[in-house]
């Protein structure tokens, strides 16, 4: 097959059997603890992976709201890593209304956290995903904190979604960025801000467009269903997550930012592994699904399709790294156009697109 070579910043991406660009960085990623932490972890890694921005919503009353529950975790999490791989843990503080400034800051400057995440509850402690019932409840009450944060250049990650009991399930995104983002961006427009795991076309249209210092994540499920997978052949559990995929029009637009190169969006798996048992309840079901077995060439089949791999490179190696610390890294890894079958399982926990055939392979 003929191959196109594209120079950009220094290294050759070749386009049709391969693709080879940086090694990548995973802006969001849950890896659990415990058990499952050692079942999930080499999944990433074996990605090639330089490090990734780790969540801390883990199982309450271990979620990452200290400097001490952060260290601590990073070294669960490090412990794991093999020697020679140089993957960095890149931890955040999971914000509570308790917390202060001053140990914000603090565990900024001695490096505990890279970023601080925002998940919203409601005053019933309803929250709008998995863990997130222990969040803010007060958004206003965090001013101070914001305030600080803008000051040292903390970046805030945020899971906008509404979490009002009136509010549409397919409506969340788009609600808070009326109700909860818009008046943070006025407020604090020196604070850098990054849109998680975005899926409302909407939503998206406004980080491409507003004047502010913020950024967006992208899922990989995200860019491939939209919310009828869900209901495949009867209420699929699978395919359940948080934000809910969106209409088919949502996902199109969101996709079309992505894949025209657009600096302001970058890959975050947002992969959340749960047991096979939570993920099939009938009630109850666990919102997340596992991507990270198969990430970068799930990616890569996004950009394939839209005939975008142009741009792959800045959007899972490059785009907005300066936000967590990180540089484009020097070394590569490449992607051939390799059909293979995605297992089913890793472990107790389904992985996405599971027995299917994926067209990319990445090089081991």
């Amino acid at each position: 097959m003929q191959t196109n070579n594209i120079r950009e910043k220094g290294y050759i991406m070749q386009i049709a059997d391969t693709v080879t660009i940086p090694r990548w960085f995973d802006r969001h990623l849950h890896v659990r603890d415990g058990e499952m932490l050692k079942t999930v972890l080499p999944c990433t890694l074996k990605q090639h992976a330089t490090g990734a921005v780790i969540m801390g919503n883990l199982k309450h009353p271990n979620e990452i709201s200290t400097i001490a529950k952060a260290v601590a975790y990073r070294k669960r999490i490090t412990s794991l890593i093999p020697t020679g791989n140089d993957f960095k843990p890149r931890m955040t503080l999971y914000l509570t209304d308790e917390i202060s400034p001053e140990e914000v800051v603090c565990g900024f400057t001695t490096g505990a956290w890279c970023a601080v995440k925002l998940y919203m509850a409601n005053q019933k402690s309803q929250g709008g995903t998995t863990g997130s019932q222990h969040g803010v409840k007060n958004l206003l009450g965090r001013y101070p904190v914001f305030e600080a944060m803008e000051r040292k250049g903390i970046p805030l990650l945020g899971h906008f979604e509404a979490v009002g009991e009136g509010v549409d399930e397919f409506d969340r995104e788009i609600v808070s960025v009326e109700r909860d983002l818009d008046p943070l961006l006025k407020e604090f427009p020196e604070l850098p801000i990054v849109f998680e795991h975005i899926t409302d076309g909407r939503a998206a249209e406004f980080v491409a467009e507003v004047n502010h210092n913020i950024q967006a994540t992208v899922t990989a499920h995200h860019l491939m269903i939209n919310r009828n997978a869900m209901f495949w052949d009867g209420m699929n559990p699978g395919y359940y997550c948080k934000p809910v995929p969106k209409h088919e029009n949502h996902r199109r637009k969101v996709r079309r930012y992505v894949t025209s190169g657009n600096r302001r969006f970058g890959a975050g798996t947002d992969s959340a592994p749960h047991d096979e048992e939570a993920k099939s309840r009938c009630y109850g079901c666990a919102a997340g699904i596992f991507t990270a077995p198969n990430a970068v060439e799930l990616y890569t089949t996004v950009f394939d399709e839209d005939n975008a791999l142009e741009h792959l490179g800045p959007f899972l190696s490059e785009n907005f790294l300066n936000f967590y610390g990180m540089e484009v890294n020097s070394e590569m890894m490449t992607i051939r156009r390799f059909p293979h079958r995605v297992p089913e399982k890793i472990g107790p926990v389904q992985v996405f697109k599971g027995g299917t055939l994926l067209s990319w392979k990445l090089v081991d």
